[in-house]
């Protein structure tokens, strides 16, 4: 279970550091700690595919093997040592969790060619250009069975949870009987995606789960019904008094079916403070922290990093500490923190 005052804070472990291993990420649990996080949430860490990678280091989105751990970041004894740091500091730690699709030379494909998805008798994805991965076609019970053997070995392993990638276009369910099977005290936190993209999907006759559909089954959504309106927001095409409509149409919305994060900024977008003065940073990052739901801070981001970590190279964030920018999410922080849960 998710509390509405937590923070979160997501790592890309390869760019966490120079040396890019759960070792230095573990020896920075004192700071996440007094900081104020509450859970870990790490990017993927599993071995990733050779074949069509992007990039000399590849996405970690694209996947070789579910159970294994990309040796460049450490061993399985290392993690085992992460995560058990992570709990007596009393926060919580969570993976992401790539289901949607794999690498083209997963060791899945190997054995279980018929667990994919075709499209005219040929392997490929549904959408987009993603040219390093080829979509799991998880309607099928037998690969259903397959990734829920997958989250049982690494909750047996000690994570508290998972960060379910593009969690709108996998099988809901999949995420039905997972909810079921491993109760609730599991954290399930979803990538959904924006209505204009469910949309999409459904028109090119795809199912796809509108975000307000995955409540109560996933205790955690993104708030990317509104992130679009902030980006315009950023990008200074609209006012902040239309960017809070938006966001209280929202709220009306979901009402208390459940939490949305409080995202300024992730993996996938440009970094805030990359667009904003340090004064309008500190006005929009107050103001939406008081919104109900977990903060939400990518790595470096209360430094006021403003380098985006290319996901597909050795790129470590620059650590760099912008004291101003640090004051600010130390009080956006408090803020959360003091919110009713």
């Amino acid at each position: 279970m998710i509390k509405g005052n937590e923070i979160i804070y997501q790592i890309f472990v390869r760019n966490y550091s120079n040396e890019g291993t759960f070792k230095m990420v573990e020896k920075d649990l004192l700071r996440l700690k007094e900081l104020g996080v509450d859970i870990i949430y790490l990017m993927p860490i599993h071995e990733i595919g050779i074949k069509n990678r992007k990039g000399s280091w590849g996405s970690p989105y694209a996947i070789k093997d579910y159970y294994s751990i990309s040796k460049d970041l450490g061993t399985k004894e290392d993690f085992l040592s992460l995560i058990n740091a992570t709990h007596k500091m009393g926060m919580r730690i969570i993976m992401d969790m790539v289901f949607n699709h794999t690498s083209p030379d997963s060791v899945l494909l190997e054995k279980h060619p018929e667990f994919y998805f075709y499209k005219e008798g040929k392997l490929g994805n549904r959408v987009g250009d993603w040219s390093d991965i080829i979509d799991l076609d998880t309607q099928r019970e037998d690969t259903q069975a397959y990734l829920m053997d997958v989250l049982k070995y690494w909750l047996s392993l000690g994570v508290d949870g998972f960060r379910f990638d593009v969690a709108s276009m996998i099988s809901f369910d999949f995420f039905k009987k997972a909810r079921k099977e491993l109760g609730k005290d599991v954290i399930f936190f979803a990538e959904s995606i924006d209505y204009d993209f469910v949309n999409y999907l459904k028109s090119m006759g795809y199912s796809s789960t509108a975000d307000i559909d995955m409540y109560p089954t996933f205790d955690l959504l993104y708030n990317y019904s509104w992130f679009r309106h902030f980006e315009k927001y950023l990008r200074n095409e609209i006012s902040y008094d239309t960017l809070y409509s938006v966001i209280e149409e929202d709220y009306k919305y979901i009402g208390n079916k459940g939490l949305r994060i409080v995202c300024f900024e992730n993996h996938d977008t440009e970094r805030v403070a990359s667009y904003l003065d340090e004064n309008k940073l500190e006005k929009i990052v107050l103001e939406l922290s008081k919104l109900k739901g977990p903060l939400f801070l990518y790595m470096g981001q209360e430094y006021g990093a403003k380098h985006r970590p290319n996901l597909f190279e050795k790129d470590p964030v620059d650590w760099t500490s912008n004291l101003r920018v640090l004051e600010i999410y130390k009080k956006a922080i408090k803020i959360k923190k003091n919110l009713m849960q």
